[in-house]
């Protein structure tokens, strides 16, 4: 079960450091290097993640809290999910967002289109249109891909057993009874002979 929470952590940060490269790409001169089917890629490999994550954090939210969840992250786990993060977001903000309305292309005429009004652009103004829509939407991806890592090491860490929690408390060692002859000073019902003793009972078992 603890390689599955691995592999899954790995997985989502993997696919959170493919979303900021993407992002990246977006600023690079020229025609958009990935086709835009990668956004719809990348969509459905977050949400699958990021889905399974939601549920594995559920699971574990309902015996501790979700409160207490979410202290449980990993710090250095956190740095690197904020550090993929924020370089995703810095390439938003030096590329802009989407601007127009959504790039379009029909029988070798550009267009963008705005709530159904149409506005033909250049082949250069299309291209920078599909990249910032690339842009902010990856994003967003990123996030949800870095933050399923984190919620996934923190069910992790909820799973795992307490080691103060679950050691069994060691019980009492049984009394010795003493032997005949030897002395008897508890009070009460004597270990061997059954007879009751007290304080002023002989300190010695009659057996």
């Amino acid at each position: 079960m603890a390689n599955t929470y691995k592999v899954h952590i790995a997985l989502a940060l993997l696919l959170a450091a493919l979303s900021t490269l993407i992002v990246g790409l977006t600023l690079l001169p020229g025609s958009p290097l990935l086709p835009r089917a990668t956004t719809f890629v990348v969509l459905g490999l977050t949400f699958t993640l990021f889905g399974a994550a939601g549920l594995r954090a559920l699971s574990a939210a309902q015996s501790i809290g979700p409160g207490k969840l979410l202290r449980m992250a990993p710090s250095r786990l956190v740095v690197t999910a904020g550090v993929l993060v924020g370089g995703a977001v810095v390439c938003l903000a030096v590329g802009g967002l989407p601007s127009g309305g959504q790039p379009m292309k029909e029988a070798g005429v550009y267009y963008l289109n705005s709530h159904g009004d149409l506005r033909k652009v250049t082949r250069e103004v299309y291209g920078e249109s599909i990249k910032a829509e690339m842009r902010f939407f990856v994003t967003w991806f990123t996030f949800l891909s870095a933050y399923a890592a984190v919620l996934v090491a923190c069910a992790h860490r909820a799973a795992a057993p307490d080691p103060v929690r679950h050691t069994p408390a060691l019980a009492p060692p049984a009394p010795v009874p003493a032997a005949p002859g030897s002395p008897c000073d508890a009070v009460g019902a004597c270990e061997w002979c059954g007879q009751l003793k007290s304080a002023t009972s002989l300190p010695y078992c009659p057996r």
